[in-house]
C-alpha cells in the first residue's frame, strides 16, 4: 500500500509525503535506506517510515518515546516515561536513534493513520477507556497492538506544517483525543499525554520531519580508458533543515572495462548519515573526451563585495563530452588575483578566468547592475521561524504594518509568558542588509524592548551595527522601530523581543529587512 499524510499539508508535510511514498515504493535512489530493524512487518500495518517528529508548543524539543530522560507520569497504570519532549539531539549520535527517530507504521485501509513506535518496537498507546488514567500513555509490544485502536494514530492536518496526532479510539465521552505536551511545559523532559482535541493548541501541533534525506549525484567527465577516483565527499540534507557531511562513504566500483567504451556509467555505493543510517549513493559518469566549456555567467550589484561575489560566483561550468554528444557539469574555481571592492564600484563587465591549475581554459562573466534597495523578507528564498508563536496567522512579511501578524499567547498566565521570545528569518544565500524595521501597530502593544541580529557567514549571530546600539527601549504604547546600519552580509535575521509585562503576551505587525536586490543570473 503506499503511506499517505493530510491532503492539504504544506511545507514540511509535502516532504513527508514525498519521502513516505519514496520508502514505501523503494523509488528513491538518493534517499537513505531502511535500517534492518526497521523492515519489520505485521499483519494490518504496511512498512513503517523513520520520523522525527518536533513539538509547535516548544520548537527545538522532539517527540521521545521510552526514554530515561522523560518525566514520570503520576497515573495509576500509566507506563513510566512514556514519551515526553526532549531537546533534539544536534549532532548525529546513533545511541539517541532508538529514542529521537521513530518507526510511522502506516495502518492498512485506514488513510493517515499509523502506529508509533521507537526502534525497540515499543509502540505508543493511550490507556484504555475503563481506566481511571485513560489520558496517559503506555507502551507496549508492536507486535501485539497493531490492530488495537488504542495504538492507532490518525495525523490530521494543523496548518503551517503540522498536524495533530489524534488517537483513533475515542475517550469515554466519545470526545477526540490528541498527544497532548502536558499542561503547556516546555521544559525538557515535559511529559506528553493525550487530552481533548483542540485543533488551534500550539501543545497538541507536531512537525513530522521525515528521515529520509537527499543526497546530490556527483558527476563528472572521464576520458576513455580511464578509471575516475570516486567522490569522498557528500553531503546529506534533511527535511528540517540539517545538512550532514557523510560519512564511511564507500562505492561498489565497476569492472575497469567499463571505462573503455564513450557512455554513461553510474557507480553505486552507501554511507553513513546523521543518524548513524544507511544512506543509499550514486556516481554518475560522463565516458569520452572533454571539449568546448560554456561562458559562466553571474550577474550582481554596483556595491556588492569582492567576498560576496566570491561566494556566489557560479562553481562549475558546462563541459561538452566529445563522441558522446553529452555535457557534463565540472568544478571550476575562478581567478580573482587583483579582485577588490573598488572592481564593483560601477555598472558595468567584468570577465575573470579559471585560475591556474584548474586544467581547461574557461571564463566567468560578471554583470554589474545599478542596485536596487528592496525587502529581502518579501522577496524568495527567505524562511521563517520563530521560538513561539500562538494559532495567530503569520503574516510578518505581508506588507501591512497595522495588523497582527505573529502573537505568542499561551495557557498559564504570567508564569508562562515567552519572554523573550524571537523570530527569524534564514536565508537560502547572504544578502546584505543595511536596515531593518520592526512594527506592533494595534496590536497587544507589550513589546518593551527590541534587539535585531544578522547570522553570520560562519552561523553565529551578531547585533546590526547601529549607532544607537541594541536593545532599544520601546516607551510607546505602539512599536515602529526603523533602524539602519553599516550594510553586512548575512545569512539570517532574527527580532528579539521582551515584554513591557508579563500580564498579558506579545504581538507584531510587521518586520522588514532592507538591501540591494541580488540579481538572478
Amino acid at each position: 500500500m503506499s503511506a499517505v499524510v493530510p491532503r492539504r499539508a504544506v511545507g514540511v508535510l509535502a516532504a513527508v509525503t514525498a519521502a513516505l511514498l519514496a520508502v514505501a515504493l523503494g523509488s528513491s535512489a538518493q534517499a537513505a535506506e531502511r535500517p534492518a530493524a526497521v523492515d519489520a512487518l505485521f499483519d494490518g500495518v504496511g512498512a513503517p517510515s523513520l520520523m522525527f517528529v518536533e513539538s509547535v508548543n516548544a520548537p527545538g524539543k522532539a517527540l521521545q518515546v521510552a526514554d530515561t530522560n522523560a518525566q514520570v507520569s503520576s497515573a495509576p497504570g500509566a507506563t513510566e516515561r512514556a514519551a515526553a519532549a526532549i531537546e533534539a539531539m544536534k549532532t548525529g549520535d546513533a545511541t539517541l536513534l532508538a529514542a529521537q527517530a521513530l518507526r510511522f507504521y502506516p495502518v492498512t485501509g485506514a488513510e493517515n493513520t499509523f502506529v508509533i513506535t521507537d526502534q525497540q518496537g515499543h509502540a505508543l498507546v493511550r490507556s484504555r477507556n475503563d481506566q481511571s488514567s485513560f489520558r496517559y500513555l503506555r507502551l507496549a509490544d508492536v507486535a501485539d497492538v497493531v490492530t488495537d485502536p488504542y495504538a492507532q494514530w490518525e495525523a490530521r492536518d494543523a496548518g503551517n506544517g503540522s498536524v495533530n496526532l489524534v488517537n483513533v479510539q475515542r475517550d469515554p465521552s466519545q470526545q477526540e483525543a490528541a498527544l497532548d505536551l502536558y499542561n503547556w511545559k516546555t521544559a525538557d523532559g515535559s511529559e506528553v499525554q493525550t487530552y481533548t482535541l483542540s485543533a488551534a493548541a500550539a501543545v497538541q501541533k507536531w512537525r513530522m520531519h521525515p528521515l529520509t534525506p537527499t543526497v546530490a549525484v556527483p558527476a563528472a567527465a572521464v576520458p576513455v580508458g580511464q578509471e575516475p577516483p570516486m567522490p569522498a565527499k557528500l553531503v546529506a540534507r534533511y527535511g528540517w533543515g540539517t545538512s550532514f557531511p557523510l560519512t564511511s562513504v564507500s562505492w561498489r566500483t565497476p569492472d575497469r572495462s567499463v571505462w573503455n567504451a564513450v557512455g554513461d556509467v553510474d557507480v553505486p555505493g552507501s554511507a553513513k548519515g546523521f543518524f548513524g543510517e544507511t544512506v543509499a549513493v550514486t556516481a554518475h559518469f560522463f565516458v569520452g573526451s572533454s571539449a568546448l566549456v560554456d561562458d559562466a555567467a553571474f550577474t550582481s550589484y554596483a556595491g556588492v563585495t569582492a567576498k560576496e561575489v566570491r561566494m556566489l560566483a557560479p562553481r562549475t561550468v558546462v563541459r561538452t563530452v566529445g563522441g558522446s554528444g553529452a555535457t557534463v557539469t565540472t568544478p571550476v574555481t575562478w581567478d580573482f588575483s587583483g579582485i577588490t571592492d573598488a572592481s564593483f564600484a560601477q555598472a558595468g563587465t567584468i570577465t575573470l578566468p579559471a585560475a591556474p591549475g584548474t586544467g581547461f581554459e574557461a571564463r566567468l562573466v560578471i554583470t554589474v547592475v545599478a542596485p536596487e534597495r528592496v525587502n529581502h523578507l518579501r522577496q524568495s528564498g527567505v524562511h521563517p521561524d520563530y521560538t513561539f508563536k500562538d494559532a495567530t496567522a503569520f503574516a510578518l512579511t505581508d506588507g501591512n504594518r497595522n495588523a497582527t501578524g505573529f502573537a505568542d499567547w499561551r495557557s498559564g498566565g504570567a508564569t508562562n509568558r515567552v519572554n523573550p521570545n524571537r523570530v527569524s528569518f534564514a536565508f537560502d544565500q547572504p544578502r546584505q542588509i543595511s536596515g531593518v524595521n520592526v512594527y506592533d501597530i494595534g496590536g497587544k502593544q507589550n513589546i518593551g524592548s527590541v534587539t535585531v541580529q544578522y547570522r553570520t557567514l560562519l552561523g553565529g549571530w551578531k547585533n546590526l551595527p547601529t549607532s544607537s546600539g541594541w536593545p532599544v527601549t520601546n516607551t510607546s504604547a505602539n512599536l515602529s522601530l526603523e533602524a539602519s546600519s553599516t550594510p553586512v552580509l548575512a545569512t539570517g535575521v532574527r527580532v528579539i523581543i521582551k515584554n513591557k509585562s508579563s500580564n498579558t503576551w506579545m504581538s507584531l505587525s510587521e518586520i522588514e529587512a532592507y538591501g540591494p536586490r541580488t540579481p538572478a543570473s
